[in-house]
């Protein structure tokens, strides 16, 4: 799929969900799936894990993930295949775990917005319309953070800016 197939496939939908800017959502999306030809199943678009009240099917996948400290474990079949030290609080982590295998765009947008309107996200909601600010809340030390790359501020700007030229923003 090209950006620019993915960006007529995606931002209509956002549109629809109304709640956050579809330049936001569409950037994410494309973030987390690689412009979609990395989502997980058909419709996993941003790499949504099982967690703990999810009752549809799954997905046993490998990836990446980032955390604090060397000895995070995961119940099996989850599992950690290797760890690499980073510097003094970041390990870069080669695991096996679980994600949400949708049945439909909508429903994986759907569960997307459910997750950004968790109280962690709260101090972001005010700028949900800007997606530069909204992704600098999202990752800030106040309540939850979304994600544990590095440089997912910097990378996310990048796409918003061309998703905007695709759109006409």
């Amino acid at each position: 799929m090209t950006v620019k197939d993915f960006v007529k496939w995606i931002y209509p939908a956002s549109c629809r969900m109304g709640e956050i800017s579809p330049v936001f959502v569409t950037a994410q999306a494309a973030l987390e799936s690689g412009w979609g030809k990395s989502a997980i199943g058909k419709y996993n678009l941003f790499g949504i894990t099982k967690g703990s009240s999810w009752t549809g099917p799954v997905i046993l996948v490998e990836t990446f993930e980032y955390f604090s400290t060397p000895d995070v474990k995961f119940k099996a079949p989850e599992c950690v295949l290797s760890v690499t030290k980073l510097s003094n609080k970041r390990y870069k982590y080669r695991v096996k775990r679980f994600f949400r295998d949708y049945q439909s765009l909508e429903q994986c947008l759907s569960d997307h917005m459910a997750i950004l309107k968790k109280p962690g996200y709260a101090d972001a909601w005010p700028y949900k319309d800007n997606p530069d600010k909204f992704v600098e809340k999202i990752q800030d030390c106040v309540g939850s953070r979304y994600a544990t790359a590095p440089d997912y501020i910097s990378t996310m700007k990048k796409l918003f800016r061309m998703i905007e030229k695709e759109v006409g923003v």
